[in-house]
């Protein structure tokens, strides 16, 4: 089964990132060099603190530019501050690394706290001339390529909805090929009965937490965005059915691995290639449908709906009539109950009638905690 690849949640926007990054590092390093010694005399920093500032959003590049620049104050701090002491070079070495590390252990300094020992080292070490001018260079060389670095984001935000909208369409598509695969699996006869159930489950849900991750990534772009404006409604409207295809996709997954570990014991629930499967069957690829078209139109049509609605009341009345002749029908009524929750999920066009299905209490929300009332409540 394919995957949508990396778990890079704004894979696609990195080249516009890296374009920016590169013009971000020429202006700094021009810029670097028009400042007077001694801080000029370090304009090779300058391009490193534009860099570390270029990020997918603006509000990212404003914290990752603060904290770096709390980091570097710290480290060179440190690395000064043991320039004073009289101990040898490597009991200082020793002493400045276990200082910069505990010191880095700031949790307020986020993913730049690497910077605390690293300014520390370069300080004491490449500073050793003259202490004060390397720290002023250091710093003010990354705070000068920051600025430049904050200012290019700030007056070119990204705003990364189609990377989002594709992820949204690949783990739609995976949900919709799982429902596929299962219903395939259940009108084919083969000699082997247990080897296609053994294959077949495949986990979704990495998929469907990335596709979340993907959505808070587009989130935190939109802050301090000067385009935003324009976005926001587009953006919900996207986020809504990103939560709707997460639970689907938790509840296919979930379908698919009952069904094929019920098939594959000694009591199997249906006959492969019978009637009662092919009315499973055909329902499942009635939802699969219905997914791949609302991740693309973000809502379900209600000749769709009424489509998938009729095929689920199907295998309703099947899995009813082997009640009614004694049979054991309790994987079948698993799976209806998973049908109608995917069921009651769906959003269909203004207007039209929603589906009789199990309404969900609450819709996804990232990060996890965080739990949004679904719609009608």
């Amino acid at each position: 089964m394919k995957t949508t690849g990396s778990t890079d949640p704004l894979l696609g926007s990195r080249v516009h990132i890296a374009v920016k990054a590169a013009v971000a590092a020429a202006v700094a390093w021009q810029v670097g060099n028009l400042v007077p010694p001694p801080v000029g005399d370090y304009a090779y920093y300058a391009p490193l603190g534009a860099v570390l500032a270029v990020h997918p959003s603006v509000a990212a590049s404003l914290r990752d530019s603060a904290h770096l620049f709390t980091a570097l104050v710290m480290g060179a701090s440190v690395g000064a501050g043991f320039h004073l002491l009289p101990v040898p070079g490597w009991a200082a070495i020793g002493l400045l690394v276990l200082v910069a590390v505990l010191l880095g252990g700031w949790d307020r300094l986020g993913d730049q706290r690497s910077w605390v020992i690293t300014a520390a080292l370069f300080t004491y070490i490449l500073g050793n001339i003259d202490t004060s001018d390397f720290v002023s260079g250091l710093v003010g060389q990354v705070a000068i390529g920051a600025a430049i670095g904050f200012t290019l984001m700030l007056l070119l935000p990204p705003v990364p909805v189609r990377v989002s909208v594709k992820r949204l369409e690949n783990v739609a598509d995976l949900v919709a090929d799982q429902l596929d695969a299962l219903a395939d699996a259940l009108v084919t006869t083969r000699d082997d009965e247990g080897a296609p159930w053994h294959d077949l489950p495949h986990e979704v849900q990495p998929e469907a937490l990335r596709l979340r991750e993907s959505y808070a990534a587009l989130d935190d772009a939109l802050r301090g965005n000067l385009r935003a404006g324009r976005w926001r409604a587009v953006v919900a409207q996207q986020r809504r059915t990103a939560d709707v295809i997460e639970r689907v996709a938790d509840l296919a997954e979930n379908l698919t691995f009952m069904i094929s570990e019920v098939q594959q014991s000694d009591g199997p629930w249906l006959r492969p290639g019978g009637d009662a499967a092919r009315t499973v069957a055909d329902t499942l690829h009635d939802l699969a449908a219905v997914v791949r078209t609302l991740a693309r139109d973000q809502q379900v049509a209600a000749a769709d709906a009424a489509t998938v609605t009729r095929s689920v009341e199907r295998v309703s009345a099947l899995v009813a009539q082997s009640l009614d002749r004694g049979e054991e029908a309790f994987p079948g009524a698993a799976v209806v109950v998973s049908l109608r929750r995917i069921l009651g999920a769906l959003p269909v066009t203004e207007g039209a009638e929603p589906p009789p299905g199990i309404r969900p209490l609450s819709a996804p929300a990232w990060p996890p905690g965080r739990r949004r009332r679904s719609p009608g409540r």
